[in-house]
This record gives C-alpha cells, structure tokens and sequence, in this order.
C-alpha cells in the first residue's frame, strides 16, 4: 500500500475526528508524528505537524469528504459581524511557475508554493483568517 499526505495539522483532535471520518466512509488512513507533537508540541514545526496519510487510490475521495465536511460545518456558524450563516471557504494555491517566483516563495516561505486559506461572509463580505467560533 502506498500513502499520500492528505493534510497537517498542529492538534491531535482535529487530525483524530477528521481520520475518523475517513474510517467510517471505509478509507484507510493514518497519523504520522502524532506521538511527537503530542508529547512536545514544541517540536511541531520541526517535524512538520501531525501527518494525515490516506492510501494513493482513495485520495480524491477523501478530499471530497473532508471538503464536504468543512462546507457543512462553517454553513452552521454565524458570522461574527453581522451575524448571518453565510461563510464560505477560500483557498488559495500560489504555485508560481517561472524561477523568480519559486524563488520569493522558497526565501519568504521556506517552500516553492504556498496555500492559504479564508474563511469569507457571502453577506457582509468580511474575511476572517480564522474559522470564527461557534458559540
């Protein structure tokens, strides 16, 4: 079986319900580095995170289960400003193909491409960096 990272995370709630998820939908899947940065979480940059690792055939399944699930979960939290359950999610992938620009990317981030991701109010429009919480 050949696995292919799927995702990262600095906590090992999340990364435990999402492989649960995973497993309940009958994809195999597996933590990488969790004992580490349990133990020391001072040693999550310098391993990377918690690794969630799913098997190569069942990747864009799984992608669209854990996408599907965020889209449900951010539908149920209201907005901090103006208090309306309009969030949606935006994610953004600069993979630059010319060498200056894998080059900014390597010297200001540490790697080629960069991901981002925001969390947006289809109705007042306003940006949040972080999932705002629910209660």
């Amino acid at each position: 079986m050949n696995f292919k990272q799927i995702a990262t995370y600095d906590n090992y709630l999340l990364a435990s319900m999402t492989m649960g998820l995973l497993t309940e939908n009958e994809i195999k899947c597996q933590l990488k580095d969790e004992h580490i940065v349990t133990m020391d979480p001072l040693l999550n940059p310098a391993v990377g995170g918690i690794k969630l690792l799913v098997e190569e055939k069942d990747y864009d399944r799984a992608l669209a289960l854990m996408k599907e699930a965020e889209d449900a979960y951010v539908k149920d939290i209201p907005c901090p400003r103006c208090k309306s359950l309009s969030l949606t999610v935006e994610e953004k992938i600069n993979n630059p193909q010319d060498f200056w620009g894998k080059l900014k990317n390597q010297v200001l981030y540490g790697q080629t491409s960069t991901y981002s991701k925001n969390y947006r109010c289809s109705n007042c429009e306003e940006i949040f960096s972080e999932l705002p919480s629910s209660f």
